[in-house]
């Protein structure tokens, strides 16, 4: 039902303005970004309390899974995403896919409570993030 829901508000926004889209897309991001410091600090074992670890696992799961629908065509709209994305579209979604499967994963093992399988899992997470960021967006 999520995963419906997601589908339909992107589709929503579809008509509306380059800029919008690209603020969507960035806030997006940005809380995925969040979510996955938040679940470092737990890893990292800086924070003690795993109860949150299965939330911020399925968000990141669930947000992953409409990253290409957020990338709708190329625009003149400033942000860090780099046009490779839309001349290399197909690598893009593929790494994008690695991102849900890994990311669909992670989920699973928070849902089981499997910590140390958990912990070995986010580097896997995180560095389907690293490989897409280095490919696809521009660094500050």
């Amino acid at each position: 039902m999520k995963r419906i829901l997601i589908t339909f508000a992107l589709f929503a926004i579809a008509a509306d303005s380059p800029n919008a889209i690209v603020k969507y897309r960035q806030t997006v991001m940005k809380s995925m970004g969040s979510h996955m410091t938040a679940m470092s600090l737990v890893v990292k074992k800086e924070i003690t309390p795993r109860t949150q670890l299965a939330a911020h696992a399925e968000s990141i799961h669930a947000l992953s899974a409409t990253i290409p629908e957020m990338f709708p065509a190329p625009d003149k709209t400033r942000s860090a995403a780099k046009p490779e994305i839309w001349t290399r579209f197909d690598e893009f979604k593929s790494l994008s896919a690695r991102l849900e499967r890994e990311s669909a994963a992670l989920s699973q093992l928070a849902a089981k409570r499997d910590w140390k399988a958990f912990d070995v899992q986010f580097a896997r997470v995180a560095k389907a993030c690293d490989e897409c960021h280095d490919k696809f967006r521009v660094q500050d």
